[in-house]
C-alpha cells in the first residue's frame, strides 16, 4: 500500500511548484479536452514526465527512480523525467493539465483521474502475490473467545516467514493467503463504548472500509470509543498494549513490527475477520498520450519486473505490475464517494 508522506527535500519542492500550478480550473479544463484524447496515429511527444508519490523511505525520489526513467527513455525514444508531487490529488491534477503523462498513484488517485479527466488506469501495484488486499480486524488473545467461533490457530504470513494467531477459519496450518471477505459476522459482538483502535479517516485499511463492515454490521461507529492512531504497526499496538479492544490495519500489518522488538505479538495478537479486497495502487497514463504510446509504456513497466526488481522491490515495495482491473478500480471509485463528504 501507499501513503501520502512527506515530500522529500529540494526536488520535491520544485515538483510541487509543478502540482499547485495544475490545481483549480485545470482539472475542469483537462476534463473537456478528454474527449479529444489522442488516437494512435497522432506523433508522440519528445518529453513526458511521470509523476512519483513522496516516499518516507527515499530521500531522492527523482534520483532512486532514474533506472525506470532511462529504461523507458531509452525504449520509447523520448526523455522521460520524474517529478515528485505534494500528494496524491496534486498528481491527479498534473495528469489531468498534461503537466504529467504517466502517475504513480494508489487506487483512489487512478478512478479520479479517470474520472476526471479520461486518463487510463493501466496497471495495478502487485504485493506478496497479490493486486488487491484485505482490511483485518484483530483483537488481543484475551478477548478472542468473544469474536472467535473457534480456537485461534497459529498459520504462516509468506511475507516474512512469521507465524501469527488466526480465527473464524481465516487461515490454517496450511493456508494462509489473506483473501477476505471473512468473519465479518463477528464484528456484530462489538458493543457500544468499546474501545476501538482505527487509522486515518483516509486510509481504506485503516478505516474506511471497516466502517463499511460495521455499518453493513449494524454497527453505529459513533457509538464507539475510538481510538485515533497513525501508522498500521501503531494500530497493532494499541491493540497489543491494551489501549483498544479491537483494530483494523492491513492484511498482515503485523509484519510491520520486528520480531525483535515484540517478540511475542504472534502469541497475542488474533486476527478475526477480513473485509472484501480492495486495490493496491498502479499506474495511470494521461488522456492525450498517443494510444500506441500509451500501450508500448504500459507494456515496458508491466515487464520492468524481469529488467531491474531490485528498482520495483527497494523503492515501490513491490514485485510487479499486472493489468489494471476495472471492477477493483471500481471498487476505490465507490469507497472514495462514500468518504468525499465526511
Amino acid at each position: 500500500m501507499r501513503k501520502s508522506l512527506f515530500a522529500p527535500g529540494a526536488l520535491a519542492l520544485a515538483a510541487l511548484t509543478l502540482t499547485l500550478a495544475a490545481c483549480g480550473s485545470s482539472s475542469t479544463a483537462a476534463g473537456g479536452a478528454a474527449s479529444s484524447a489522442a488516437t494512435s496515429t497522432a506523433p508522440w511527444p519528445s518529453e513526458i514526465t511521470l509523476a512519483l508519490i513522496p516516499n518516507e523511505k527515499v530521500g531522492d525520489l527523482v534520483t532512486s527512480t532514474k533506472p525506470l526513467t532511462d529504461y523507458l527513455s531509452q525504449q520509447l525514444g523520448v526523455t522521460v523525467k520524474g517529478v515528485v508531487t505534494k500528494d496524491y490529488q496534486a498528481a491527479v491534477e498534473a495528469v489531468c493539465s498534461g503537466q504529467a503523462q504517466i502517475a504513480i498513484a494508489d487506487a483512489g488517485s487512478l478512478a479520479a483521474a479517470q474520472d476526471q479527466c479520461g486518463a487510463v488506469p493501466v496497471l495495478q501495484d502487485v504485493r506478496n502475490g497479490a493486486s488487491s488486499y484485505a482490511a483485518e480486524m484483530f483483537t488481543s488473545i484475551g478477548n478472542a473467545s468473544k469474536y472467535c467461533t473457534d480456537t485461534p490457530v497459529k498459520a504462516t504470513y509468506a511475507a516474512n516467514g512469521a507465524q501469527y494467531l488466526y480465527c473464524n477459519g481465516i487461515a490454517d496450518g496450511s493456508t494462509n493467503t489473506g483473501v477476505g471477505p471473512k468473519g465479518l459476522d463477528a464484528l456484530k459482538k462489538i458493543t457500544p463504548g468499546t474501545k476501538v483502535a482505527f487509522g486515518n479517516t483516509t486510509s481504506p485499511a485503516g478505516y474506511q472500509l471497516p466502517v463499511l463492515d460495521l455499518e453493513a454490521a449494524g454497527i453505529k461507529v459513533d457509538s464507539l470509543q475510538q481510538v485515533p492512531v497513525t501508522g498500521n504497526d501503531n494500530l497493532i499496538m494499541a491493540v497489543y498494549n491494551g489501549n483498544a479492544e479491537v483494530g483494523f490495519a492491513y492484511w498482515d500489518a503485523r509484519s510491520a513490527i520486528k520480531a525483535t522488538e515484540v517478540p511475542d505479538l504472534g502469541d497475542k495478537v488474533v486476527v478475526f475477520g477480513l473485509s472484501e479486497m480492495y486495490p493496491n495502487g498502479g499506474v495511470v497514463v494521461g488522456p492525450d498520450v498517443p494510444k500506441d504510446m500509451s500501450a508500448k509504456i504500459t507494456e515496458l513497466m508491466g515487464g520492468y519486473d524481469k529488467v531491474d526488481p531490485a528498482t520495483l522491490k527497494n523503492i515501490f515495495g513491490q514485485t510487479g505490475w499486472v493489468p489494471a482491473d476495472a471492477s477493483q478500480i471500481d471498487l476505490a471509485r465507490k469507497v472514495t464517494a462514500r468518504f468525499a463528504a465526511k
